[in-house]
């Protein structure tokens, strides 16, 4: 049994010592170094610039759908309910 455990332990200090050092990560902009090449990466994200109506815009559209798949999800819950409702009372009698 002890020999089980003394394993476990050796494979938990294993995969900690194959992770990267949690002290650069997060310090400056050392994010990039943590796991690329020596090489900087050629394929680095680019996001776009967009004026702050658009983004209200674009925001007031993703609250808008959100609003109409919560209201979706609702309905179908309550004909679940009522459908799972009735079929346990034409069960009952």
């Amino acid at each position: 049994m002890s020999g089980s455990i003394q394993d476990m332990n050796n494979r938990v200090n294993q995969n900690r010592s194959l992770k990267p050092s949690n002290r650069a990560r997060f310090k400056e902009n050392n994010r990039d170094n943590i796991y690329s090449d020596s090489e900087p990466s050629p394929t680095k994200l680019t996001f776009k610039k967009i004026s702050e109506i658009e983004l209200k815009k674009i925001k007031e559209r993703i609250k808008n759908k959100a609003l109409k798949d919560r209201t979706r999800e609702t309905y179908i819950f309550i004909f679940l309910v009522a459908a799972l409702l009735g079929l346990l009372i034409l069960l009952i009698k």
